[in-house]
């Protein structure tokens, strides 16, 4: 196999390309008012630039300590820093779940006593390990992203898709060294690293696009956040609520399928904040949203849409089903909020709901109708639900 890229001139390319992304790197990092994930991505370039010189240099001067294990330990820490900037993104620990910590804290263990022992004695052996310590950061890097569930996902598929090649590069790496060094395989090592390194540069460069991309979505998922949700419970504010619930209803009309929309309001609320004050009654809002979000489903749409009210869009016109959810929502609260932040609260709420049908014209009919049905459930009682007459029976 014969490449005519002279393998130090790629060395020295390589070098060139992450000082650049460096450079570029802590330059967002400054204009984004100083965002940590692009200084940790900067220490990276950096440790990959002085691994590189560190371990270029060993072909000039017999210094094992400094270019072997030095050197190579750099190029360990740059693709582990990588995977820390992303963490820090995602405003996780630096090493990650607790299962991803012991993978990487056994194997830094590992690598770091093998460089150790070897440095000294085989340079190759040092090569080695970095290549197999790199190919087990990328793919963990794989994993991670694919456990991060955040959108839009389109960064970090890329991510993956880049951190994936990385991994079988470095594999191949780490295939070649030990072909060469068995002797069953005729390899041309230098060709081969070659290779690597021109594919480096290639997967560098992108991956340097997509990590300001990552951090750049997921700025503008978080903006996104703050516009639609409501600051104090977190659930979807009165606008978001309304936009989701119409989209929802427009869906169902096209599919031929139902929905139920109800309206939830707190009873005596505002006896609570003149006993309790409001600090407590914020305490309570927080625990029913919280209560709202375990017990109804993730493709249900839930909604703060005033003080103490709050509203659901349900998928299911199932008259039997959404007694059972309703009922069961006004158990949990009269079971467990009886005692909130240490005052004896009590809560309940008074529900009304409405099922879509084939003559129902709009969402805002539907929340028109549930708010007179929830209404009712208040003259009635409270701590009650009531239907609007226009729910069909189960069918």
């Amino acid at each position: 196999m014969e490449l005519n890229v002279h393998l130090p001139t790629l060395v020295m390319l390589s070098i060139a390309v992450n000082l650049l992304i460096g450079a570029l790197l802590w330059a967002v990092y400054r204009l984004r008012d100083n965002q940590p994930c692009f200084l940790v991505w900067t220490g990276a370039c950096a440790s990959f630039v002085l691994g590189s010189l560190l371990a270029s240099a060993g072909a000039f001067i017999e210094a094992p300590l400094l270019t072997v294990l030095v050197g190579h330990l750099s190029l360990g820490v740059s693709p582990l820093l990588l995977l820390a900037g992303i963490h820090r993104l995602m405003e996780l620990p630096f090493f990650g779940s607790r299962h991803s910590a012991r993978i990487l804290k056994f194997a830094s263990g590992i690598y770091v006593f093998g460089l150790v022992v070897s440095f000294e004695g085989d340079p190759v052996a040092a090569r080695f390990l970095t290549a197999l310590y790199s190919a087990l950061l990328f793919s963990l890097a794989v994993y991670r992203l694919s456990r991060i569930k955040r959108k839009p996902r389109l960064p970090f598929r890329v991510l993956q898709s880049l951190f994936a090649i990385h991994g079988i590069l470095m594999m191949i790496q780490v295939l070649t060294i030990a072909c060469g060094r068995s002797g069953l395989v005729t390899v041309d090592i230098d060709a081969m690293l070659s290779l690597i390194l021109f594919n480096h540069l290639l997967l560098a460069t992108a991956t340097v696009l997509a990590l300001p991309l990552l951090a750049f979505t997921q700025a503008e998922q978080d903006l996104r956040e703050l516009a639609e949700r409501d600051e104090l419970t977190r659930l979807l504010n009165r606008r978001a609520f309304y936009r989701e619930g119409l989209a929802a209803f427009e869906q169902a009309r096209q599919r031929g399928q139902l929905l139920t929309v109800l309206m939830i309001d707190l009873d005596y609320f505002k006896q609570i904040n003149d006993r309790w004050g409001h600090a407590v009654g914020d305490d309570a809002l927080r625990f029913v949203a919280t209560l709202l979000a375990e017990e109804l489903r993730d493709v249900d749409t839930v909604g703060r849409i005033g003080g103490e009210e709050f509203a659901a869009v349900l998928n299911t016109g199932n008259r039997a089903e959404v007694e059972a959810i309703t009922g069961r929502l006004l158990a949990r609260l009269a079971e467990r909020g009886r005692v909130v932040a240490g005052r004896p609260l009590y809560l309940s709420a008074s529900i009304g709901g409405v099922a879509m049908t084939p003559e129902t014209g709009s969402f805002a009919e539907m929340m028109q109708l549930a708010d007179a049905a929830m209404y009712r459930a208040k003259t009635k009682g409270r701590n009650r639900v009531e239907f609007a007459p226009r729910v069909d029976p189960a069918v």
